[in-house]
Parts: structure tokens; C-alpha cells; sequence
């Protein structure tokens, strides 16, 4: 518990002066029987501020979850967890629990309260409390939405048995449940399975990989400074430069449009958004089932104050669940247009890297770019899932148009926009 109120001392303070009251009257009138009267009322008022005063210490509240991450669709579990462990025998006559949950987690097992603010359900029970009791209420609650959801803060809220007194605490740890978007089959994306990425030729290119370095050697003509080691350099008293072993391997890196307008700060379309997640999880994962090296790109404002949201290229299981995690967090917020911000990433990019684009808002200034990109290497892939159709590109940049099979999806029901 990390913050207690104390509230209703009026009409606590109102009872005390009543019956101080009461006991004047009676010295004054010589009444044995109205003195007693008197303070009897000022017992029970002590003993309803002592009790309001301990209503909460030792009083825990937890919950448990069976688990943290699931997909659009999944079900999950929770039990909170209500304990009295006073060692004193002084039972709660009444305690109020209330803990608040997002709307995107839709409860199908347990009671909610009306909802009094927007997105966000509160849990509430209302019960009594003998000391050293253990209450629990289990939940079952379904993501109908992507994204990072919140649990909590909850709020614990006794007092004294006369109702004078209330002793508010709230409990401030709160849950956080990553919802990823759902992984589609390329095949019902409209995608060919076997060649998501086009006619390639047998073999796959060779170029220096910059995460693998092999060697040292002196500077020759030509070489590129970015490739001089300081460190070396400054040991042997002579210009070094860093070999890496040529990778045969293909990287991808997706790359999440988050604009779905012109100009990209203005009013955003949601089913949109979600589309171009939906794409590019589905992208990515069929690209990592293949052991391709797979990044991952986007212009989304970032969570943290210049760390945009970026995933290194990388292999394997982790390397998918970190690109779901970071596509659970894209929110409707670009920081610039995407045209720009490919610019500026794709000076990062290993070379030879295929860019699969996910976008649902082709605009000239979006193509020019793209046609500039593919111009330094790159090999482009656009998978659209705009409204509109998708204008002619540049005969090297292969489209795939999936906007009517994420219909057909959604039609069935898939949640695919969720």
C-alpha cells in the first residue's frame, strides 16, 4: 500500500463534541447515568479512529496471471488475491476493492462495474474480513485488441464499523499484458509462399557483413573510413581497417508505415494501422521461418524520448517474439513521414538488404523514395493494404496488393484489424 486518506473526520469530530456535550450536561446536572452515557459515545469514538486507523495495515492485495503476452483472439486468466493478515483479532466489517483494467481486455468470466471512465473497466467487490482470511475472485478475460494493456493501479477502500471514518490506500503496482497482432499464412495474404520476395536468382548475394568482423589490415586506397579502427590505429601508429567475413545470407527488414494520411499528422485511419501491422507480422514471420537475418523499422513516435522503434537484424524464435513485442507497441503517432524516415534508415542497413515496405498510403513523394532506395542496392518489396488501389511503382519494386484478402479475412471473422 503505498498512499492512505483518511476521510470523514467531520462527522466523527461532530459525534465527539456531541457527547463531550452529553458529559457536560450531566456533570452539570449531577447524572450519573447521562456522564456514563456520554462516555460510553466517546469510547466508541476512539475505538472507531483506532479502527479506521487500522482497517488497511496488513492488508495485501495481489494478482496473478497465466500470462503476460498472447495473441489477438486468446483467452487469458487472472485471480486477485485479498488478505487480512492483522494479528490483532480485529475482523473488517466492510472493505471496498476496486481495480482498473483496459477495455481492449474484455472480461468473460467475473463482474464488472459500469464503466465511469473512456477504455477503461473497473473490477469491484464489496466484503467483509475476518483476521488472517484469504479472499479470492478469478477473471477470465479475452484480447480483443493489439497493443500494451494496463492493469491497475486497484484501490482498497474500510473503515470503521459506525460508518464515520473511511481509510482509502492504493495499491500502485500495476500489470502491463502485451497483446501481439495475429501471424497470417502468406498464402492467405494472397502471397506466394514460395516467392514472398519475387524471382530471385540462384544463390544468394555475398557482401561484408558488418556483425561479423574477421580481421585487421593496413589502410589501402579506396577503403572507407568508417571502416578504420580508432583504437587500432592508435596503437600501431598507422591507419587500420576492419575485415569482415562475406555473408551469404539474406537480410530483411520490415519496414511498419505508421502514416496513413497526407499530410501524416493528420487524422489517422485505425483498420488502416492495424492492416499494416497485421502485414508486417506475417511478413517477418514467414522470413524468420525461413533464417533469414529479419529488422525491423518504423516510423512511430518513439516511446522513449530518442529511441526510435527499431529492431536489429537478428535470427530465430527470440528474434521474432522481440519484432511481435515491438509491433504490439506501434501506436497511431509518426514522427515524421515514412518517405523521410526510410531515407535516413537506409544509410543504416546492411547492404544488400531487401526491404519489405508495409504501408497502406502510397503518395508520390513515398514512391520517389522508394525508387531512390532501390537505387543504392536495395532490393524493394511493397505489400499494400490500402483502400484506394495502389499507383504504378517503378518496374524494379515488386507490389503485392493484399487489401481484398484481409477482407475476405475479416468477412470470416479473423480478427486481422483488432
Amino acid at each position: 500500500m503505498k498512499r492512505s486518506i483518511l476521510s470523514g473526520h467531520f462527522w466523527h469530530d461532530l459525534w465527539i463534541a456531541f457527547f463531550v456535550l452529553i458529559i457536560a450536561v450531566g456533570i452539570l446536572l449531577g447524572q450519573g447515568l447521562v456522564i456514563a452515557f456520554g462516555v460510553m459515545g466517546l469510547v466508541a469514538g476512539a475505538i472507531s479512529l483506532v479502527w479506521n486507523r487500522l482497517a488497511l495495515e496488513e492488508v495485501s492485495y495481489e494478482r496473478t496471471l497465466s500470462g503476460s503476452r498472447a495473441f489477438i483472439g486468446e483467452d487469458l486468466q487472472m485471480t486477485v488475491t485479498l488478505t487480512n493478515r492483522k494479528p490483532l483479532p480485529l475482523p473488517l466489517p466492510w472493505i471496498r476493492v476496486q481495480d482498473e483494467l483496459s477495455d481492449a481486455l474484455e472480461v468473460i468470466e467475473g463482474d464488472v462495474a459500469a464503466n465511469v471512465r473512456p477504455k477503461v473497466q473497473t473490477l469491484e467487490h464489496s466484503t467483509s474480513m475476518a483476521w488472517y482470511e484469504r479472499i479470492r475472485w478469478h477473471y477470465k478475460f479475452k484480447c480483443t485488441q493489439r497493443g500494451m494493456h494496463r492493469i491497475g493501479p486497484a484501490r482498497l477502500e474500510s473503515g470503521d464499523p459506525f460508518g464515520f471514518l473511511r481509510n482509502r490506500g492504493d495499491e500502485l503496482v500495476q500489470e502491463i499484458i502485451t497483446v501481439y497482432p495475429k501471424v497470417v499464412p502468406l498464402n492467405d495474404l494472397g502471397i506466394p509462399a514460395a516467392r514472398p520476395l519475387g524471382d530471385v536468382r540462384q544463390g544468394l548475394p555475398i557482401y561484408r557483413d558488418p556483425a561479423r568482423p574477421m580481421d585487421l589490415r593496413e589502410y589501402r586506397l579506396g577503403d572507407p573510413m568508417k571502416s578504420v579502427d580508432g583504437k587500432a590505429t592508435a596503437r600501431m601508429q598507422e591507419l587500420q581497417v576492419r575485415t569482415y567475413e562475406p555473408s551469404s545470407t539474406y537480410n530483411v527488414v520490415v519496414a511498419v508505415t505508421v502514416d496513413t494520411n497526407t499530410p501524416y499528422w493528420e487524422a489517422y485511419f485505425p483498420d488502416d494501422l492495424e492492416r499494416v501491422v497485421t502485414a508486417a507480422a506475417a511478413v517477418a514471420s514467414d522470413a524468420i521461418e525461413r533464417q533469414y537475418t529479419v529488422g525491423m523499422i518504423s516510423n512511430d513516435l518513439p516511446v522513449m524520448a530518442g529511441k526510435p522503434l527499431t529492431v536489429p537484424p537478428g535470427r530465430g524464435a527470440d528474434q521474432m517474439s522481440v519484432i511481435l513485442t515491438s509491433l504490439a507497441a506501434i501506436r497511431p503517432y509518426a514522427l515524421a513521414p515514412m518517405a523521410k524516415m526510410l531515407l535516413e534508415h537506409s544509410r543504416r542497413l546492411p547492404p544488400g538488404s531487401t526491404l519489405m515496405v508495409c504501408t497502406s498510403h502510397m503518395y508520390p513523394e513515398f514512391a520517389e523514395t522508394l525508387n531512390a532506395v532501390r537505387a543504392r542496392g536495395f532490393r524493394i518489396v511493397v505489400v499494400y493494404v490500402g483502400q484506394d488501389d495502389c499507383p504504378p511503382l517503378h518496374e524494379g519494386i515488386l507490389v503485392h496488393d493484399i487489401r481484398q484478402y484481409l477482407d475476405s479475412l475479416e468477412a470470416q471473422g479473423e480478427p486481422v484489424a483488432g
